[in-house]
């Protein structure tokens, strides 16, 4: 067999997995990823709603809907870096699936950075975003009893992956009697509309910090050159 990893002599037969990524630029790279996803979750939509006379819509909608939020994952991620590299701050990012939460700290840090009352473009660029978020959460929610007899909620973002949770419990579409369907047009344009959004949040908060290192260095060569006067040097 021949390797994966190797090159075909046709050019526009090729991935190359480091033409759109740096070594030096990790946020730059996330976006790459994230955009990988996302394109790759709408043109399966948009592959299924030419030609599904087969039906393969009902095996494609989980890879389908992994690659959607793990695209909306790594875009939050991206944007909460960029936030806390604005605040200066050392953190990156919350290492964990729950896009709930991650949506949850990417308005905590917008509020930090615009202190003014005015954030209606904000909101409106992530409204699509939360209300399915929130739609999500109410499907693949439950509660549990943990070991002290109390109530936990538990989230399972895995259920496009496997058909059974942690628990070894059926997920919410398998633990049903009545159907549970996806509508690939309203997805399709929902979701074109969410990515849109994240891309030119990301872009955009990235302008933002380009502009800030920018700043920093122009105000260190400033500074570097009033020394070298105090200095007496030529």
């Amino acid at each position: 067999m021949k390797d994966i990893f190797s090159y075909n002599k046709d050019i526009e037969k090729n991935a190359y997995m480091n033409w759109r990524t740096h070594h030096y630029d990790h946020i730059n790279n996330m976006i790459v990823i994230a955009e990988g996803f996302s394109d790759s979750a709408l043109l399966l939509v948009k592959e299924i709603l030419e030609e599904n006379s087969d039906k393969r819509a009902d095996k494609l909608i989980f890879p389908i809907l992994f690659n959607a939020n793990h695209s909306i994952e790594v875009y939050l991620k991206a944007i909460s870096w960029t936030q806390n590299q604005l605040l200066d701050k050392n953190d990156t990012f919350d290492g964990n699936h729950n896009l709930q939460g991650l949506f949850k700290k990417v308005v905590e840090l917008e509020n930090e950075l615009n202190s003014s009352n005015d954030k209606a473009v904000f909101h409106e660029m992530l409204s699509d975003l939360k209300t399915y978020i929130n739609e999500l959460y109410g499907k693949i929610e439950r509660t549990v009893i943990d070991n002290k007899g109390n109530n936990k909620t538990l989230h399972d973002i895995t259920f496009c992956r496997y058909t059974l949770n942690n628990d070894l419990e059926p997920q919410f579409y398998i633990n049903t009697f009545d159907n549970v369907v996806v509508d690939l047009e309203n997805f399709f344009t929902v979701f074109q509309g969410i990515f849109n959004s994240l891309d030119s949040l990301s872009t955009y908060y990235l302008s933002l910090l380009d502009g800030k290192q920018e700043a920093e260095y122009e105000a260190r060569q400033i500074q570097a050159e009033m020394a070298s006067e105090l200095r007496g040097d030529c």
